[in-house]
């Protein structure tokens, strides 16, 4: 299946849902209409082969992709979002799906790790360009030839024997993301990469190939790995090949580190999602708990970690003796005092790490529900009782807090109560609490 052979792959009409098969033919329909032609392309394709994955609709244009975007989505009643500088669009359907459009092209790239130059190419060019045979298939879309496959390199022949092979001997340094896509499929489908493959991928790291590449890429990319069914794997994978030492100095995959990471995924579910806090930031933090601050100093460099990201990661050498601390706490007011003010990610990680069931179901309380309590009674309430604005009533409110959090006041009137026994009103003075 070299050479551009066309070939069957398993039939799309039963590897996919009717609706899903109706749709496809109808895009080909549409483009043989206006002069174009459409593939189906990237995971998907793969995946027909293997039985896996989900249905995401990648579709390839010989043509102008995104004019042939727009026409689509009128006619299938879908929103469209264009991106020219990659000459892609995405179409959303009516019921919410969405399909990428891309114009069929081929990439040049003007230094190693920089965004690529693109320029309109036919089918077989545009395969050409992709990071594994295995990626490099397409799916013929053309009413006469609908089904067929386009296989130029040889996918079918790598994916029956379980291998991981690049198109080209500059592969890992035009992008150097694709050693992480490497180590992601590697562990995901049990492949390997053949031993050329294996000879470019040491290369391109003796080249320091890392360097040459974005921090926004390299963390995205990065962050892909911990959505793995196995994270743990993936990065025990790069440590295997010498990869990871390059990315994220100090870090440890090994030992507790896949125990640690299915109980994170299992606590964000606990915890309000919103733009204070990263889920992908406590994976890392767990990956660098036995990290140096020099290394932490170089992952954050690295990563271009910015705000709460970088408080977080430059938290991290106090990990331990946090988790420590707060295994020692008797009360969840204590955990407040231990934990307040620092970023939730380290909040979260203490939670994961603490070794006792005891422990952790109670900071899980506390990063869950704990830390969002407050006081019924608020500052304007205090100020009325007769208490000067300023410091103080921080205070009374802080010892409310606290109050709730170990059950002693429960109601409006028991915080009455609890303010009237504890504090009195100055006389002229700012309170003292």
């Amino acid at each position: 299946m070299a050479n551009g052979e066309l070939c069957s792959p398993p039939p799309l009409a039963s590897a996919l849902p009717a609706g899903t098969v109706a749709l496809l033919k109808r895009l080909g329909e549409m483009a043989r209409g206006r002069g174009m032609e459409a593939y189906l392309v990237g995971g998907l394709v793969r995946d027909l082969f293997l039985g896996v994955g989900s249905i995401d609709l990648d579709i390839a244009v010989v043509g102008d992709g995104i004019a042939f975007a727009r026409r689509a989505g009128g006619e299938l009643g879908g929103g469209v979002a264009v991106y020219d500088r990659f000459r892609t669009a995405t179409i959303t359907m009516p019921d919410l799906t969405r399909m990428d459009v891309a114009t069929s092209r081929s990439e040049t790239y003007e230094r190693p790790g920089a965004l690529p130059d693109v320029k309109p190419a036919p089918i077989v060019e545009d395969l050409g360009r992709r990071d594994f045979s295995i990626n490099a298939m397409a799916v013929d879309l053309d009413p006469d030839k609908f089904g067929a496959l386009v296989d130029p390199h040889g996918g079918a022949a790598d994916l029956a024997e379980r291998r991981l092979r690049v198109l080209h001997d500059k592969s890992f340094l035009d992008d150097p993301t694709r050693i992480l896509r490497l180590a992601r499929f590697a562990t995901r489908f049990d492949f390997v990469p053949e031993p050329r493959t294996r000879e470019l991928l040491d290369s391109a790291l003796a080249s320091r190939a890392f360097d040459f590449i974005s921090a926004d890429r390299l963390r995205q990319e990065l962050y892909l790995a911990f959505s793995e069914l196995e994270p743990g794997a993936v990065f025990g994978f790069l440590e295997g090949v010498g990869a990871l030492s390059a990315i994220l100095p100090g870090a440890a995959p090994g030992g507790e580190f896949p125990q640690l990471l299915d109980r994170a995924h299992g606590l964000v579910s606990f915890v309000e999602k919103g733009s204070q806090w990263d889920p992908s930031v406590l994976f890392l933090l767990l990956l660098l708990r036995d990290a140096g601050s020099e290394d932490l100093t170089a992952v954050v460099r690295r990563l271009g970690l910015l705000a709460g990201a970088r408080a977080a990661v430059e938290s991290a050498p106090g990990l331990a003796d946090l988790v420590r601390r707060a295994e020692a706490a008797e009360k969840a007011s204590a955990l407040r005092g231990l934990l307040e003010g620092r970023p939730l990610e380290i909040q979260l990680a203490v939670a994961v790490m603490a070794g006792t069931e005891k422990s952790r179901r109670a900071l899980i309380a506390h990063v869950s529900r704990g830390r969002l309590l407050k006081p019924e009674l608020s500052g304007d309430d205090l100020i009325i009782m007769g208490f000067d604005p300023g410091p103080g009533i921080g205070r009374i409110l802080g010892a409310l807090t606290d109050a709730r959090l170990d059950g002693t006041v429960e109601t409006l009137e028991d915080e009455e109560k609890f303010v009237a026994s504890r504090f009195v009103p100055p006389k002229g003075d700012p309170v003292k609490g």
